[in-house]
């Protein structure tokens, strides 16, 4: 079990620092470790100690911590129409104040499980196990997801498709926070109707 956990940590670890393009050398400084310690353990020569589980689960708790007040920040003082949520429950966390006054209702449901009110082929998404377990472990990085309205309490004008871009930020494993921007597209222009199309790191990390 903590052999489990070290090598979970050392992989989320990994990821935050190609994510972030960092080098071994910048998180060899962060965590008060030597560069080689840490090549060794990201190529699993080594695994960390227990002084070593406790810094990096403190520095990915403070990346996470940080990376959610910028995601906040830089979502409630938007222009455009966004929204932060978390879980798989959908839970709602902040919009942006075109959010709002699109639709006004969106304020009054701040903390609430949204997953109830998901429609079309945003549930399907999130009903998807598959993608649910690439959600889980990190490995999506955003999600272009096309159709009609996706909340059962709003709507989008006749003739439009409403895109709505997932953008997933949490750096911790198993904790899934998304930054959700939505965009109307007349059907004409539109690249699809209905349907998903997925980006995860390793594509952005190699450019794929």
């Amino acid at each position: 079990m903590l052999a489990d956990l070290r090598n979970d940590l050392v992989v989320q670890l990994r990821a935050y620092r190609l994510k972030m393009g960092l080098t071994q050398d910048d998180i060899a400084w962060k965590l008060g470790f030597s560069l080689q310690t840490v090549s060794r353990w990201e190529r699993g020569i080594s695994v960390p100690d227990l002084r070593a589980v406790g810094a990096m689960v403190d520095f990915l708790r403070r990346a996470d911590e940080q990376t959610a007040r910028l995601l906040f920040s830089s979502v409630r003082n938007s222009n455009e129409s966004c929204n932060i949520w978390e879980g798989l429950d959908a839970r709602y966390l902040a919009g942006s104040r075109r959010e709002f006054a699109e639709t006004p209702q969106m304020a009054g449901l701040i903390g609430v499980k949204l997953r109830p009110y998901l429609v079309g082929a945003y549930d399907d998404f999130m009903s998807d196990p598959a993608l649910v377990s690439a959600l889980k472990a990190g490995e999506l990085a955003s999600v272009d997801v096309y159709g009609r309205t996706a909340l059962s309490m709003t709507s989008i004008p006749e003739g439009f498709v409403q895109m709505k871009r997932m953008t997933f930020q949490s750096e911790l494993r198993d904790v899934i926070r998304c930054r959700t921007d939505s965009f109307l597209i007349p059907e004409a222009e539109a690249p699809m109707k209905t349907g998903l199309v997925l980006t995860s790191w390793d594509d952005l990390l190699t450019g794929g």
